[in-house]
């Protein structure tokens, strides 16, 4: 596997693929299947991440189920609802990073155009890669997923993703935000397990319709307290297996 050289500025191929597959069973946690190791299952990053939600966590997800049934809403409903929105909004904003000047659709049109206003872009360098799939299985639990961004920014390397938020929600919590760089930092590792990519900075956009981005940036000290956290989950895990 080639490695990414971070100092030259003019590089633009992107990275090349990893063999990965991913599988969605009914009722049961995503996983990925790599073709070159085909003995390994490769846990799903988000489905460790809900598997071993915190307690902040549950209890802020009972609230909203609570609050919706009370509307008369179905709350699967709406979770599935949330989910094709922001699959939506990712790829418009993969084909916007892209450069492709993609049109904006009406029905998601303050989430993306408040994304493009934002002041971290005048700071890009250039893309590395988008949607890109990554894996580990260096250690006890082998774990996969798809990042949303690796960019150069500023001199810097970035591994960025983008959270989006429904109307009326409040800014997540401390703890939720957390879980969001225990996510990153797992993308962290399979970056550099697999192409040699030292991250520098992880950057989670939290997309208000209507607030403007909500940006969680940590750097280097940061990085290591998720790297902490993520080891925790993965033990519990392990030790569950």
């Amino acid at each position: 596997m080639t490695t990414y050289d971070p100092t030259n500025c003019a590089l633009h191929v992107p990275l090349e693929p990893l063999p990965l597959l991913q599988r969605n069973p009914p009722g049961r946690q995503r996983y990925y299947f790599n073709e070159q190791k085909p003995s390994i299952r490769y846990a799903s990053v988000t489905s460790i991440l809900s598997a071993t939600q915190s307690d902040a966590t549950r209890y802020a997800l009972k609230k909203w189920k609570a609050k919706l049934l009370a509307e008369g809403k179905d709350p699967e409903v709406s979770r599935l609802e949330a989910a094709r929105r922001g699959s939506r909004i990712h790829d418009w904003f993969e084909q916007w990073i892209l450069g492709h000047d993609p049109e904006i659709p009406e029905d998601i049109a303050p989430w993306c155009s408040r994304l493009a206003a934002s002041a971290l872009w005048k700071k890009l360098d250039h893309v590395i890669c988008t949607e890109h799939r990554v894996c580990s299985d260096e250690g006890d639990v082998p774990f996969a997923g798809t990042l949303d961004g690796l960019f150069k920014i500023s001199g810097q390397i970035v591994l960025f993703d983008l959270k989006t938020k429904a109307e009326g929600k409040a800014k997540p919590a401390k703890q939720i935000s957390n879980e969001a760089m225990c996510q990153l930092q797992a993308y962290r590792i399979c970056l550099q397990e697999n192409y040699g990519i030292h991250v520098d900075r992880f950057h989670c956009a939290l997309r208000l319709p209507r607030q403007g981005t909500v940006p969680r940036c940590c750097c280097r000290q940061a990085v290591e307290g998720a790297r902490g956290a993520l080891a925790e989950t993965l033990r519990g895990i392990s030790t569950h297996k």
